[in-house]
């Protein structure tokens, strides 16, 4: 249902703040959304900030508006991603920065009790069961002997893709540190941890890499 302003529950929000909330609400927060997805939902929670000016147009969302927001979120470091003309490569996803707002200052502005974004039974249970990795546990004693022998096949193995699928594992690796970041700390520590070592293959770089290559090729194992 759309709404406006005169919603008390996002009257003090202004425009960067609904587009950074819309993101979050359709899944940013573990996925690429496209541009479309965040501009709908944004002019859902407010007409008046995200519609075409004309009266007779107000119907209709501008997708203008959210893509200046997004483009401003990102040189902010609050999101990543592009608005592209192929649908396979355009999206966003939030940062941690972008995340950690979202779930300390916008908390309130969340839905979380009917928002599917919010982490769902089987994302716990695949953060938690790291914990059971050989890697997290030298982690966790601080066993630096084994933790030098492993590698990055271990890392592969705990996150279950094959390592010959270079794009996929760096994908997954990320899309894991954030999810764990809004469930377990000890599992988001660890897979810092885990960036900072390897960093040859998990890095800003590669993993802006990752997110300009076709969805078409990211598949999953």
């Amino acid at each position: 249902m759309a709404s406006s302003l005169k919603n008390k529950k996002y009257s003090k929000l202004n425009k960067r703040q609904i587009v950074l909330i819309s993101l979050y609400q359709r899944g940013g927060n573990k996925k690429e959304v496209h541009t479309e997805e965040v501009a709908y939902r944004a002019f859902q929670i407010n007409r008046d900030e995200f519609s075409w000016r004309l009266e007779k147009f107000k119907k209709y969302p501008n997708l203008q508006t959210t893509i200046r927001e997004l483009s401003a979120l990102k040189t902010e470091n609050k999101v990543i991603g592009k608005l592209d003309s192929n649908k396979n490569k355009d999206g966003w996803i939030l940062t941690e920065n972008g995340l950690a707002i979202c779930n300390e200052s916008l908390k309130e502005y969340l839905g979380i009790k009917k928002n599917k974004s919010m982490p769902q039974q089987y994302e716990k249970s695949f953060v938690i069961s790291i914990k059971r990795s050989n890697y997290f546990k030298f982690w966790k004693k601080k066993n630096i002997t084994e933790l030098e022998k492993q590698d990055i096949y271990d890392v592969a193995e705990f996150l279950k893709v094959l390592t010959s699928n270079t794009p996929r594992l760096i994908e997954k690796f990320y899309e894991t540190k954030l999810s764990s970041k809004e469930i377990d700390e000890n599992v988001y520590q660890f897979l810092t941890f885990i960036e900072n070592k390897h960093n040859d293959f998990f890095n800003e770089t590669k993993r802006m890499e990752t997110l300009n290559k076709s969805k078409k090729n990211m598949r999953y194992i």
